[in-house]
């Protein structure tokens, strides 16, 4: 998880920067253009600095910003995978909202990135390479009686909204 949190700080913090450096760009092109520095060397500097500025943000900047958006979205998948403990795409693919076939994509890219050193992929289902016990594994479900989401751990779990009894690998009492 530390790994996909930092990449995400670091998008975050780069689109940013591009962001101010394409605004603070064009005034840069405008002050070193008009000649509003005594010295010639200063307004040049100005407006290469702001060409530089604007025309490199310009095109980097929308890049930085989806990539950003990317890496937020596998951070998603890992914080699923590792702290509420989904470790099957049809799971995954619930919790997320997403397609199943997004899900696979989703879970190769952050195996490629390196986001799950603790896990091993075997198809469809992820396993930890330390010992779970079921006591512990959390399960995100649908309510059969009132269709609420909600997570539970062990083997049986009671939905907040309706009382339901869910008991893991049946449909509800």
């Amino acid at each position: 998880m530390q790994k996909a949190e930092h990449t995400v700080r670091s998008l975050l913090i780069a689109a940013l920067i591009a962001s101010v450096l394409f605004v603070v760009g064009i005034p840069m092109i405008i002050l070193g253009a008009s000649g509003a520095f005594g010295s010639v060397g200063v307004n040049r500097l100005f407006l290469i600095a702001g060409i530089v500025f604007t025309a490199g943000c310009f095109y980097g900047m929308p890049i930085l910003w989806i990539t950003y958006a990317n890496a937020r979205e596998l951070r998603r998948v890992v914080f699923a995978v590792e702290v509420q403990r989904l470790y099957t795409v049809e799971r995954l693919a619930a919790h997320l909202n997403l397609p199943p076939e997004v899900t696979r994509g989703k879970l190769d890219a952050c195996f490629e990135k390196g986001y799950f050193p603790g896990f091993v992929r075997d198809g469809d289902t992820l396993t930890p390479l330390s010992d779970v016990t079921p006591e512990n594994t959390l399960h995100s479900v649908e309510c059969p009686a009132c269709s609420a989401r909600f997570t539970f751990e062990g083997d049986n779990g009671k939905c907040p909204y309706c009382g339901t009894v869910y008991i893991w690998g049946n449909r509800g009492q």
